[in-house]
């Protein structure tokens, strides 16, 4: 099985898991905690890919980090620390929480601007993609100043760009791509 596919069975398991028992927020919550904690400390990482490290050590690590941790999140991650599959923690939470935005009908969004978002602004945003895809939106905002103007979205398989950074490089390549005649037709015009 590849790697893909493993993450997939893990999360699937965890979802169903945590459906059963009535805690998937509070086990997606404590998994997307655990996978930050991740991302944020490469020590943390460090420890939970080295293979060096024997489950027992690594299950001491997760214990002291997740006391008071929602059960089944716990149990998910012995299991894969046990499976050595620890190293596909981070993979297996965005696989487990798109089951769960799609279990709720959320779609999430991705909005990238040049400056932040206003209230006004966000909600009009939110309520067009609604409407336009029949779900509900979870918007993820990103301020990244080289876009200039305008907003990126992204959602599903889909692109929008209408960046004022996108714009400018769609009219420097029609320009580009011009004929703007020979220079012939600049001496006879003078």
């Amino acid at each position: 099985m590849g790697k893909e596919q493993i993450t997939n069975v893990y999360a699937q398991a965890l979802f169903e898991a945590a459906r059963e028992a009535g805690t998937l927020d509070a086990t997606g919550a404590d998994l997307s905690a655990f996978a930050e904690a991740m991302k944020e400390s490469p020590e943390l990482t460090g420890a939970m890919h080295n293979p060096i490290i024997d489950s027992r050590t690594k299950k001491a690590v997760v214990t002291e980090l997740t006391a008071g941790a929602d059960r089944i999140f716990i149990n998910g991650l012995d299991v894969l620390i046990d499976k050595l599959h620890a190293d596909l923690i981070t993979d297996i939470n965005d696989r487990f929480q798109d089951l769960v935005r799609q279990e709720k009908g959320l779609m999430e969004v991705e909005v990238t601007t040049a400056i932040e978002l206003q209230d006004e602004t966000r909600e009009k945003i939110r309520e067009r993609i609604e409407q336009a895809t029949h779900k509900k939106v979870e918007m993820k905002e990103t301020v990244r100043k080289d876009i200039i103007g305008g907003l990126v979205l992204r959602f599903e398989d889909v692109i929008v760009d209408g960046s004022l950074k996108a714009q400018l490089e769609q009219l420097r390549v029609r320009l580009t791509q011009a004929n703007l005649g020979s220079e012939d037709s600049f001496e006879t015009a003078s």
